[in-house]
């Protein structure tokens, strides 16, 4: 079990997933940047995930099994 969290921890994607989910849970307990985002904007801050995601999976060029 222990060496597939090590594994999981290898990927950029699953970090990168990891970090901003962190960030979200600090976002929602006391907001420290969408008070400086118009609120007309803030909306658009949901996009990052998929964003993210999507351009980590095209940067991304091997499975974790092969590393």
């Amino acid at each position: 079990m222990l060496d597939k969290i090590k594994q999981r921890l290898q990927s950029k994607t699953y970090l990168t997933a990891l970090a901003l989910g962190i960030v979200s849970l600090l976002e929602i307990n006391a907001p420290f940047v969408t008070s400086f985002i118009p609120e007309a904007y803030r909306g658009y801050l949901l996009m990052i995930w998929p964003i993210a995601m999507m351009t980590l999976r095209e940067v991304t060029t091997g499975a974790l099994s092969d590393k």
